[in-house]
């Protein structure tokens, strides 16, 4: 596993070309400039607003006059009374901290004619670098974000003492900056609100208030050779061949003031190759070509298998950085985020995005980037048992498309101040099974881990209370149990007399969420020996569920009938939900060909058009076993759908298709699912020679494979340390 470098022979023109670094909570993307350096950073826990109920105590009342409505085949009649009566305000958004802006002296690193110029970012390392030559000097710039010492490292070099620059930050929230001490102090508060992005601009999309959370972070000279003077808000580097600075935020303890340099940096590399160490790839030789160069020839038809085991350790890479013990589970983008407000708010979208997010932490050795996301989730499941208490009058938890920093689990739609949702935002804001969706890969961490414990004391309790609430929210119709009222995430269809709604009951998704928590709930029980009252009511209910339909050319339904729908090509997926993420039709031939059948339609009318569908794509054409299709979209994925840092486009940039498609590659490779392990399951005949250590199957094991000419040549299945 060597040269995994993303290198670049030029600095970046945009964040989308920018490296990124982070610690779990602390990110910067560096651009590499030559006279001025530019550092954006993030740190996890600036969001705009502050914790309020947006509970709706209206929803209830109107319940049972949606669910007849729905049943009476007044769709529309009852997506009105939704959109008028049954959502609550907005999420709040995720902030970007600001910018770091190092200005170099023309004869201090800053000159224009600089030569041999080169930014990579090391993957093996988790350590970026800068480095050209001008006037005769070698410059070099380090940076590495610690997950130790808990802050952002910079390291400036030059092999001759003439290094000079000036520090400043610059941020679009509301901060003051002062030099002292050799340290610029950063203080500050976010706004008390900010509209999503997707809401057109108004004289109140912002406002500042003063309820927002407060603001604190520095940038410190370590170390310096140079002359250091300060200035109102400016720190200015002279005659300097080596600086160190030291970046920190919201009262971190930080644990590098005193320590050496090269000491911090092995310390920040041995923690991260704990983890990126564990699983190796390899599919052909890395090339000795910038990173932007290689994809754009493998847009152009040329070949680089390389380039795809580059992009899966990035994947590893990212959540690494992204997501560790302690920190908030990765959002949208990571914790890269440089908008005021970010592409749909940058939070945290559970109608898949999340839930992608980490569908390759357990396959790719990844468990310890898993604890935010169950933290997470505990954090969501107790917000959520408010919201369906008060909302439906129902038991358990429920949380529904979108999750703030503040947790806020109720159906978005509102501005504030507004008591009706806008046209159509019901097909989108009024999804019920977010929560639910999210304890899926809380089971599956106990299939891998086989950890009792943790099942009893961790995964039981979350849940059992998306069990109870699916048990509550549940109603009978025509002799089966149905969800009433029910969407299928973002998408639409077309009802008789040609107008167009999302709502109706028992979607396929809606069902097989439904039935996966609870064969998940009665296993725990039966595991833990904790047959309870829900138990039992959950084993009369399931055979009874609204079953899985197949239409008039053999596709699986996304709804309970046929209907017409408008976007055959939506993004989503949703109704192939049983087939992957989950393992429900795992063996189940006729439910898995119309679930290929269904594929094969959204295709060929433009699905997989967005990055992170495209993802969900692969995944899917893997565990179909159809390797050459799962290669045609990674190979999609990588050419439609990355940009020049290998990040990956929505567009704008969302990290979940890089994690789905990381996750993508692994399932091509090795699979658990349904009781069986599969090897090579979907290697495509562009593969032929390779090899992967370190994945994981269930039952704390891990997989070593080798293969040459498309066959394998060496397996091994060992227990992990």
């Amino acid at each position: 596993m060597k040269d995994m470098l993303l290198w670049y022979q030029k600095s970046a023109r945009c964040q989308e070309e920018s490296l990124p670094i982070g610690n779990g909570s602390f990110g910067a993307m560096i651009m590499g400039g030559v006279g001025e350096e530019v550092l954006g950073l993030n740190e996890e826990s600036l969001w705009s607003g502050y914790y309020q109920d947006k509970n709706n105590e209206k929803a209830a009342a109107c319940l049972e006059e949606v669910r007849r409505l729905v049943f009476s085949g007044k769709n529309k009649e009852a997506e009105r009374l939704i959109q008028n009566n049954m959502l609550g305000e907005y999420n709040e958004s995720y902030l970007p901290l600001g910018n770091l802006l190092l200005q170099f002296a023309r004869e201090g690193g800053g000159g224009e004619n600089a030569e041999a110029y080169r930014r990579e970012l090391d993957l093996e390392r988790a350590v970026a670098r800068v480095s050209y030559t001008c006037g005769g000097v070698k410059y070099e710039r380090e940076y590495f974000a610690s997950y130790p010492a808990k802050a952002i490292f910079v390291q400036l070099t030059a092999d001759k003492p003439i290094l000079g620059f000036t520090a400043s930050f610059d941020s679009r929230l509301c901060v003051s900056v002062k030099a002292e001490n050799r340290a610029l102090q950063i203080t500050g508060q976010c706004p008390e609100h900010v509209d999503p992005s997707y809401v057109p601009l108004r004289e109140t999309s912002v406002i500042q208030g003063t309820r927002g959370m407060h603001v604190e972070a520095a940038v410190r000279v370590l170390d310096c050779d140079g002359r250091i003077t300060e200035e109102g808000d400016k720190i200015h580097i002279a005659e300097a061949s080596r600086c160190v600075l030291m970046l920190s935020a919201m009262k971190r303890e930080t644990a590098g003031e005193n320590a050496d340099y090269e000491v911090l940096k092995e310390e920040h590399i041995r923690d991260y190759r704990k983890i990126y160490d564990k699983v190796e790839l390899y599919l052909g030789e890395q090339k000795a070509l910038p990173t932007d160069e290689r994809l754009e020839r493998l847009k152009k038809g040329e070949t680089d298998n390389g380039l795809y085991a580059l992009y899966f350790q990035y994947g590893r890479y990212l959540l690494i950085a992204s997501s560790r013990k302690g920190s908030l589970p990765a959002n949208l983008q990571g914790i890269w985020s440089w908008e005021l407000r970010a592409p749909w708010s940058s939070n945290w979208t559970i109608n898949i995005n999340t839930q992608m997010n980490y569908w390759h932490a357990l396959s790719c050795n990844l468990e310890e980037c898993l604890e935010p996301y169950i933290r997470f989730v505990e954090k969501v499941c107790g917000e959520g048992k408010k919201t369906a208490a008060v909302n439906y009058h129902c038991r358990g938890s429920v949380a529904h498309h979108n999750v703030d920093y503040w947790g806020n689990t109720s159906p978005v739609g509102l501005l504030p101040g507004e008591t009706a949702g806008g046209d159509g935002c019901v097909n989108w804001a009024f999804w019920p099974m977010g929560g639910a969706w999210l304890t899926q890969e809380i089971f599956r961490a106990y299939e891998y881990s086989g950890d009792e414990d943790y099942l009893r004391d961790t995964a039981a309790p979350v849940i059992r209370e998306s069990a109870l609430f699916l048990n509550d929210w549940l109603v009978e119709y025509q002799g089966e149990w149905v969800t009433c009222p029910s969407t299928s995430p973002e998408n639409q269809f077309r009802l008789p007399d040609g107008r167009t709604t999302g709502v109706t009951y028992a979607s396929s998704m809606d069902m097989a969420i439904v039935k996966e928590v609870f064969t998940h709930y009665c296993k725990i029980c039966e595991i833990l020996g904790t047959q309870d009252v829900l138990y039992h009511e959950i084993r009369e209910k399931l055979p009874r569920l609204a079953p899985f339909r197949t239409g008039s050319f053999g596709q699986l339904l996304e709804w309970h009938e046929e209907y017409e729908e408008p976007e055959p090509g939506h993004r989503h997926a949703s109704h192939l939900y049983g087939l992957f993420p989950s393992e429900l039709f795992a063996g189940d031939e006729k439910l898995t060909e119309a679930c290929r059948v269904s594929l094969m339609h959204r295709l060929e009318n433009g699905g997989g058009h967005t990055g992170w569908s495209c993802a969900w794509i692969i995944n899917l054409f893997a565990v179909l076993r159809d390797g050459e299709k799962a290669y045609e979209y990674l190979r999609t994925l990588l050419t439609r759908s990355t940009y020049p840092n290998l990040w990956d486009a929505h567009p704008p940039f969302q990290i979940d298709g890089n994690f789905g498609g990381t996750a993508g590659i692994a399932n091509m490779l090795v699979q658990d699912r349904g009781g069986r392990v599969s090897l090579l399951p979907a290697l495509p005949r562009q593969f032929q020679e390779g090899y992967v250590r370190g994945l994981c199957i269930k039952g704390r094991k891990c997989v070593d494979i080798s293969w040459k000419d498309g066959k394998e040549t060496q397996h091994r299945i060992y227990g992990k340390e």
